[in-house]
C-alpha cells in the first residue's frame, strides 16, 4: 500500500509556505509508511526545483505539470485536482493507498501524522475519501427563513483512494470538486469522516494542535501566512488539554452564537457557525484512536 502526498501550487508565496512545512516534516522524521510526494504545478507556473529539493530528502518526489489550462477560483484548483487524480490513477500503484490533497495552509502537528492517517484509512471499509466533514450550516435571520450558508460535504483537503478518478462518474467533475463528489459518495458508505484532519483558527490552534484526535490542521478562511507561522510554532509533543466542564462549554457556545447573531458578519460569522456545529457533532461521538500500524523497515529512498 503506497500513499501519495499531492502538493498543488500556483505561485511563489505558496512555494515558500510549502518549504516551511517541509522543514517541519523533515524534523518529524520517518513515518513508517510507504509514500511519496507529487509536486503538482499549475499550468501557469513552471515546475519548481526549490520545492523538489525541499521535499526530496523527506520522501521520493515527482514533478507533475497539470495540463488543463483553466484559471481562476474555484475552477482552477478543481481542474488541477482532476488532473492529479487522473495522473495517479493512470501512473501509480492502486492497491489500497490514498492520495492526500495537501493545501498550503494545511500543517501537520503530530510527529507521526501520516502514519496515523494511514492507520485510520486501513481500518475503513474500502474508502474512496477520508477527510474533514462539513455539515450543513445555516444563517439564522429574524422574521425570515434561515438561509443555507454551507452545504454538507467533505472538505477538499482530504485523502482520496488512488483509483478515485476511475471510481467517479464524469458527472462528478462538474462544479467545485469537494462539494460535487460528496453528492455521489454520501450514500455509498465509502466516505470516512476523520477528526484527524480539521479546520482551525489562529485563535484556537494551540489547543487544537495538542488534541489527541488532530494530526493535520487546516486554516480555513484564515490569513495563510499567519496561520502557517502559528502552526509551525506549536509543540508536537504538547500534553493533551483537559476537557472543560460541560457548563463552561455551553456558556462559551451560547456567547459565540450571540455574537454571530447580533455582531459578527460575513465570512467570519460563517466560519464561527461552522466550528460551533462541528464541535457539537463531535461531542456526540466519542473519539476512538486508530490502531498503530505494524512497524516496518522503511524502503530506501529513490527519487522518481
Amino acid at each position: 500500500m503506497k500513499h501519495i502526498v499531492i502538493v498543488p501550487y500556483f505561485s511563489e508565496p505558496e512555494i515558500d509556505r510549502y518549504l516551511r512545512i517541509a522543514d517541519r516534516l523533515r524534523q518529524f522524521g520517518s513515518q513508517g509508511v510507504d509514500y511519496q510526494f507529487l509536486l503538482a504545478a499549475s499550468p501557469k507556473i513552471e515546475p519548481n526545483d526549490r520545492l523538489y529539493q525541499g521535499f526530496s530528502d523527506i520522501a521520493p518526489c515527482q514533478h507533475f505539470q497539470c495540463p488543463t489550462r483553466i484559471f481562476g477560483y474555484p475552477q482552477g484548483p478543481t481542474a488541477m485536482f482532476w488532473d492529479c487524480m487522473d495522473h495517479v490513477a493512470n501512473e501509480h500503484d492502486l492497491q489500497g493507498g490514498f492520495s492526500l490533497w495537501l493545501e498550503s495552509d494545511m500543517v501537520p502537528v503530530k510527529r507521526d501524522w501520516l502514519a496515523r492517517l494511514a492507520s485510520e484509512w486501513s481500518e475503513a471499509n474500502s474508502p474512496l475519501i477520508m477527510g474533514c466533514y462539513v455539515p450543513d450550516v445555516q444563517k439564522k435571520r429574524f422574521f425570515r427563513r434561515a438561509r443555507l450558508w454551507i452545504s454538507e460535504h467533505i472538505n477538499g483537503g482530504a485523502c482520496y483512494s488512488n483509483d478515485f478518478a476511475h471510481a467517479m462518474p464524469l458527472d462528478a467533475r462538474e462544479g467545485v470538486f469537494d462539494t460535487q463528489v460528496y453528492q455521489f459518495l454520501k450514500e455509498t458508505g465509502r466516505v470516512v469522516n476523520t477528526r484527524q484532519i480539521a479546520f482551525s483558527t489562529t485563535q484556537r490552534l494551540q489547543r487544537d494542535a495538542a488534541r489527541a484526535d488532530r494530526v493535520l490542521l487546516h486554516g480555513f478562511l484564515q490569513d495563510k501566512e499567519a496561520f502557517v507561522t502559528a502552526c509551525l510554532a506549536t509543540d508536537p509533543d504538547a500534553a493533551v488539554p483537559e476537557e472543560q466542564p460541560a457548563w463552561k462549554t455551553s456558556l462559551s457556545e451560547a456567547g459565540q452564537k450571540a455574537l454571530i447573531r447580533f455582531v459578527i458578519r460575513g465570512r467570519r460569522a460563517m466560519l464561527g457557525a461552522l466550528l460551533i456545529e462541528q464541535d457539537r457533532l463531535e461531542r456526540q461521538t466519542p473519539w476512538r484512536s486508530p490502531r498503530p500500524l505494524t512497524p516496518r523497515t522503511a524502503p530506501a529512498r529513490k527519487a522518481a
